[in-house]
């Protein structure tokens, strides 16, 4: 059976020392920002720290009520916090602005590294991971560590400041009131920390949830026409929701944890504070504490009191994109292709595979290929014919290096291809598909895929070597019409005349034709046959058939059987052989054992 690599439905628990780790990989990408973001936060520090002059000025501002010769004290004490708040708004404007340009460029860098690491990424990894798995890991994960680090940091830095300030000054105003309210603080912490631990845990399988829920979304939108074909709206619809009620399930039941939590604190703290509020009045009654110390000192509780019943979901929050952090490691860990650009200007010709076994990742219980030898002298035309599923296409895919033999080996004009770098390798070899998959940007932009610094004159030509002309030049926008997504606006006999065009363009010395004009009709395959014919001509041609009328001509063919070559020859050679795999074929497609239609 498959291997397939979906999301955990437990996510291991993270020591401290892993969760410390998440952190510092995502502070890593503030390097290029650190003096500057350590400037800000400092700002903000001092800023934040101004709110806690708040209940003092109040008390003392209420102090003055009992002594009506301070009055200039009372507008004094106005004016000092009116100053203080207007700074303060300030300099909070300035910091958060300055914060949140900051992240936003961090993320932005993220982003980015996160998307081209996942191209370069080998062709065997979107095997085990599907598309929208990986399309979450770009979009949900990073957008969850976003806001964290655009929000949840700063509350986290304004909530700790006054945690510990809150602190500092009840103890200073009256530690018999301050002995209740520190006796408590230990519980809240250690229900914090085990409340937190669990929210991560869940949060996880939350994203991961998510992910599997674009994942459908995305592949349902990819098969469109299949969906409305056979009528599974409702089948795919049913599938989203129920993953959707798997997400709403396991999103509900972190909401109860985070409600149960923030409820206990709200009723320890505050209803601490009523009680500390009732010793207080029986404390101004004995005159052992003025009226506005005592507001004071209230004042201040409630900030330690909105702190910790802040934390919950501020630690929740941060748990939250500790997990989606895992994830995005995840894929940075996956080791990625060398695609780099090389000053290696060498043109390929000569193939040579030796003995070469190959098992997909995803199915390496099974060969797809076993000990396939062969050899494609420079400037020959050959074929690969079989049945489907014998190893034609895998066999061009490993030509291409989208993957590696499992054993054997592959030269390139007796250079093993290993020692070549894949851009040597990829940009000597164009590659025509079957299934033709356009972008959805307009019809010059798909054909100058081939060759992006092409010039307008060299599009054009292309077009007209694969007969593209004719169908683009009846279109009102020509070269600028947008072909729609995955090229839907089009026909399939378009779409290959594009991709064929998208070919000729790069002109390389190796081409893989993959039934390249399986889409056509009988008038645009014949002019697409020339167009092909010329191209062919001096480069080293391998064409993949299952219409065997399109390769009597190759100088040889390869019948592939069961992940193996059973047999090779010309037309003439092979066919006279009227017990052979290819005679069978011919019989089987044209009745005539000459394979003549």
């Amino acid at each position: 059976m498959a291997k397939r690599r979906t999301p955990a439905p437990d996510t291991p628990k993270l020591s401290p020392a892993e969760q410390r780790n998440e952190l510092r990989f995502i502070l890593s990408f503030y390097a290029e920002y650190k003096w500057r973001a350590l400037i800000v936060l400092v700002i903000m520090l001092m800023s934040n720290s101004i709110s806690l002059a708040f209940p003092k000025f109040i008390g003392d501002l209420l102090d003055t009520i009992q002594h009506s010769a301070l009055t200039m004290d009372m507008w004094s004490i106005t004016g000092i916090l009116v100053s203080l708040f207007l700074v303060q708004a300030i300099v909070n404007y300035y910091t958060s602005v300055s914060l949140a340009t900051i992240t936003e460029n961090v993320l932005a860098n993220l982003r980015s590294r996160v998307f081209d690491h996942i191209l370069r990424l080998p062709l065997g990894v979107f095997g085990e991971r599907r598309v929208g798995e990986l399309m979450s890991r770009v979009t949900s994960d990073i957008t969850q560590i976003q806001e964290t680090f655009t929000f949840t940091m700063m509350q986290l830095l304004r909530q700790s400041i006054f945690l510990v300030g809150g602190i500092v000054f009840i103890v200073i105003r009256s530690v018999r009131l301050t002995t209740p309210v520190l006796i408590t603080l230990p519980l809240i912490i250690f229900i914090a920390l085990v409340f937190g631990r669990r929210l991560r845990a869940i949060s996880t399988q939350v994203q991961d949830i998510l992910a599997g829920a674009t994942t459908i979304v995305e592949e349902t939108f990819q098969a469109i026409e299949s969906v409305k074909s056979f009528t599974n709206e409702g089948y795919e619809h049913t599938r989203y929701q129920n993953r959707l009620s798997d997400y709403v399930r396991l999103a509900i039941r972190a909401a109860k944890i985070r409600s149960v939590f923030i409820s206990f604190i709200l009723f320890a703290m505050f209803g601490g504070i009523a009680g500390v509020l009732a010793y207080g009045v029986y404390l101004v009654r004995l005159n052992e504490l003025s009226i506005g110390e005592l507001l004071s000192f209230i004042l201040y509780a409630f900030f330690v009191a909105g702190a910790l019943g802040s934390f919950a979901e501020l630690f929740g929050q941060i748990q939250r994109t500790l997990g989606a952090s895992v994830r995005v490691r995840e894929i940075l860990n996956e080791q990625p292709e060398d695609t780099e650009a090389h000053d290696d200007r060498r043109r390929l010709s000569e193939i040579t595979i030796s003995t070469m076994s190959f098992r997909y990742p995803s199915r390496d219980e099974v060969y797809a290929l076993k000990e396939v030898s062969l050899h494609i002298p420079a400037g020959a035309r050959v074929a690969f014919v079989g049945e489907s599923g014998a190893g034609k296409s895998t066999t061009a895919a490993l030509i291409q290096r989208m993957y590696e033999p499992t054993s054997g080996s592959i030269l390139f004009d007796g250079i093993p291809a290993h020692t070549l770098s894949l851009n040597t390798v990829r940009s000597n070899i164009g590659f025509v598909p079957q299934d033709i998959i356009l972008f959805g940007s307009t019809i010059e932009e798909n054909i100058r895929y081939g060759k992006v610094d092409a010039s307008e004159a060299e599009v054009l030509e292309a077009a007209r070597m694969a007969y593209a002309l004719e169908f683009i030049e009846k279109m009102p926008e020509g070269m600028a019409t947008v072909v729609g997504e995955r090229g839907v606006k089009l026909s399939g006999g378009q779409r290959q005349r594009i991709a064929i065009a998208r070919a000729l363009l790069k002109n390389p010395p190796i081409l893989i034709l993959d039934e390249a004009t399986s889409s056509l009709d009988s008038q645009s395959e014949y002019y697409i046959q020339q167009a092909l014919e010329h191209l062919m001509k001096g480069r080293t041609t391998i064409v993949i058939a299952h219409r065997l009328s399109t390769i009597r001509r190759c100088d040889r063919i390869f019948v592939f059987h069961n992940g193996g070559v059973a047999d090779q020859g010309t037309h003439e050679e092979l066919i006279a052989d009227t017990e052979s795999l290819y005679a069978r074929l011919c019989r089987l497609q044209f009745g005539d054992p000459e394979g003549n239609r």
